[in-house]
């Protein structure tokens, strides 16, 4: 795969939580109210739980997606350098000759 393919693959995921985190501060969540003994309780261990992926597989994502990147462009800088040094070794046999 292009490098620079996945380039572009990990900045998606480096923006794809960014996105969700912001439409979640634009859009309130949804409250289950339970009555009991005359007062109003809010428990959703269902929501908990939820609350808890929310805040876990965002970072974790954008966490894969900063790496792939780091990852593709140590990649293209080391082929860059190779590249580099292939010319250098090619240039003193060309003045031998």
């Amino acid at each position: 795969m292009n490098p620079w393919l996945k380039i572009v693959l990990g900045l998606i995921l480096l923006g794809a939580p960014l996105a969700l985190y912001a439409y979640d501060l634009m859009t309130p969540g949804p409250v289950v109210e339970l009555k009991l003994l005359g007062r109003s309780v809010q428990l959703s261990p269902v929501r908990a739980f939820l609350t808890v992926l929310e805040g876990t597989i965002p970072p974790f994502i954008a966490l894969i997606g900063l790496f792939i990147v780091w990852l593709e462009l140590d990649e293209l800088r080391i082929e860059r350098e190779l590249k580099q040094e292939e010319t250098e070794e090619e240039k003193p046999k060309r003045k031998k000759k």
